[in-house]
């Protein structure tokens, strides 16, 4: 049975060691275990807490107390809570943030609507300009101050080019215009009312006794040239010339025109293309 010795102080019979026979234990215990220890109080530089989860805050409560705050949400930021009496975790409410100045990196702006564009109006201001309209083009105003929306000037743009060619020849013994079933047609689709059409056509005539006229007609209906004499006229006499053509029709139309070489004669036999030779013909939508 193992002995029990209660003492405040060991000390050697001799000097300051104490010898242990061989084969004996010498156990010291303190007296005072860790659980035996009070908790710490605030008063006395502890917290009075006994345990956390990680991520606890400590706050105070009064002079003398102390509690833990559980961490927040991802993202989450510490703020007074609505009674101003303990931090809490929260979103950031956007709501209460002051209109942020240009000067501090800013727009002094609180609003904008879809399209805006923002430009300084001085060293340290912005303003906003809306949107324009459907293909206008940003521009400085008359007394070069600001930005704005203007109408682009693009007017005369070749918005798109037809051509058609025909190297048969092509006969008619008519006095009244007539096509000799060429090929010289060109259909275009203009994108808008406001368009125009340029029409280019060179060909070959010839006649087997008098002259020869030539014209362009608008989906077979509408003579564009003189009604006489169309857009030129060959005295021929088996001799070659050419009919050239520069017009510039305004059909105020979207839907799909066609534009075809009409000829006569005087009398006797006209012709186009004779032998052969090549003709053509060219269409294109001009922008307003």
């Amino acid at each position: 049975m193992a002995s029990t010795i209660k003492v405040d102080k060991l000390e050697g019979s001799t000097g300051s060691t104490i010898t242990v026979p061989t084969g004996q234990t010498l156990t010291l215990t303190d007296g005072l275990g860790v659980s035996s220890l009070p908790t710490v109080t605030v008063a006395k530089g502890g917290t009075n807490l006994t345990s956390f989860a990680a991520g606890d805050l400590l706050y105070a409560t009064g002079s003398t107390t102390l509690a833990k705050l559980t961490k927040g949400t991802a993202e989450q930021v510490l703020a007074m809570n609505s009674g101003a009496t303990a931090p809490d975790w929260g979103s950031v409410d956007l709501t209460v943030l002051p209109t942020i100045t240009v000067a501090k990196g800013g727009t002094n702006l609180s609003s904008f609507t879809a399209g805006d564009v923002l430009y300084a109006t001085g060293a340290t201001t912005l303003a906003k300009l809306a949107k324009g309209s459907a293909a206008d083009v940003l521009t400085m105003n008359a007394g070069a101050t600001a930005p704005e929306w203007a109408a682009s000037a693009g007017g005369g743009k070749v918005l798109q080019v037809v051509t058609a060619t025909d190297s048969t020849e092509r006969s008619t013994s008519s006095t009244s215009w007539a096509t000799g079933s060429n090929t010289l047609s060109a259909a275009i689709t203009p994108s808008a009312t406001s368009s125009k059409i340029l029409i280019l056509t060179n060909y070959t005539t010839t006649s087997t006794s008098d002259w020869t006229a030539g014209t362009v007609y608008r989906d077979g209906s509408t003579n564009l040239g003189d009604a006489t004499y169309g857009f030129g006229r060959t005295k021929s006499n088996n001799y070659y010339s050419y009919i050239s053509t520069a017009y510039l029709d305004s059909p105020s139309s979207t839907s799909s025109l066609t534009y075809q070489v009409y000829f006569k004669g005087g009398s006797g036999t006209s012709y186009l293309q004779k032998y052969g030779s090549m003709s053509t013909i060219t269409v294109m939508e001009i922008g307003a």
